[in-house]
């Protein structure tokens, strides 16, 4: 071979060939996964949207008035109030402008104001103590009840067993969950309501969970309910397969919850 001849070109070896390959594939496949968790993140961590016509009637309602607050919604009748406020927490990946459609009925009824937490991400549970921050901004209310749809319910659960000036407690398909078992209840109100068709916290559920809390609650169940319908929101979820349109849920949920509510007023 002549001196100034250029060295022969050596193939890599078939191994680190393979192995490149595997590299890359490996590295798309790390990537398509990041995408993915990120999306479903994003998903999660999203609330859902509020029914923008049923909150819009709401607050068209000359009957009460919506006030936007620092960190919650609250709903006011007009006119006489009875001094009586109910703090509720929404359920998870939902917004407090969805359940304006379902207490506003309840309010103009009752007198009763309602204080409609915010949630960071829709999540009641990582703000669990939102009622403190209401009750120290709403110095005029003079007694005080929780509540909560679904998670939001569960964590309102946990908030009023430890904390004894709320008098009453309203659970919307929610129930105390395993670690509570509500032994500042005595004395004080429950209302559990369940819908028949849900899909996410079955009436049965709901009764085991009192009972194994050992409080006395008075437990209803609305024929044809599913669990979304609590609220006025687009769910992402299994919620199950109403039977009744969700005008007539909420409605049969406002007559369940006024009825339990009068003497509070």
């Amino acid at each position: 071979m002549p001196a100034d001849a250029p060295p022969p070109v050596r193939n890599p070896p078939a191994r680190k060939t393979k192995w490149r390959l595997i590299r890359r594939v490996l590295l798309v496949l790390v990537l398509l996964f990041l995408a993915v968790v990120v999306t479903a993140a994003a998903v999660v961590l999203t609330p859902s949207p509020a029914e923008e016509d049923a909150a819009a009637a709401v607050r068209n309602n000359p009957a009460v008035q919506v006030l936007d607050r620092d960190g919650y919604l609250a709903l006011l009748p007009v006119g006489t109030t009875t001094g009586t406020g109910i703090v509720f927490y929404p359920g998870a990946r939902t917004t407090p402008e969805a359940y304006l459609a379902s207490w506003a009925p309840i309010v103009e009824a009752t007198g009763v104001a309602v204080y409609l937490a915010d949630m960071p991400f829709g999540f009641a549970s990582l703000r669990d103590d939102a009622a403190a921050g209401i009750l120290a901004a709403e110095p005029d209310v003079t007694s005080w009840w929780i509540g909560g749809h679904s998670l939001g319910g569960i964590t309102a659960a946990h908030y009023f067993d430890t904390h004894p000036e709320f008098e009453g407690l309203l659970l919307w398909a929610a129930f105390p969950d395993d670690e509570v078992v509500l032994t500042g209840a005595a004395g004080r109100e429950v209302l559990a309501v369940t819908g028949s068709r849900d899909g996410i916290v079955p009436t049965r559920v709901v009764r085991e969970r009192l009972a194994d809390a050992g409080i006395s609650a008075d437990l209803v169940e609305i024929n044809g309910m599913e669990h979304s319908q609590f609220g006025a929101y687009s769910s992402i979820f299994g919620d199950g397969d109403p039977t009744i349109s969700d005008e007539a849920a909420r409605l049969a949920l406002a007559r369940v919850t006024t009825d339990f509510l009068q003497p509070a007023g």
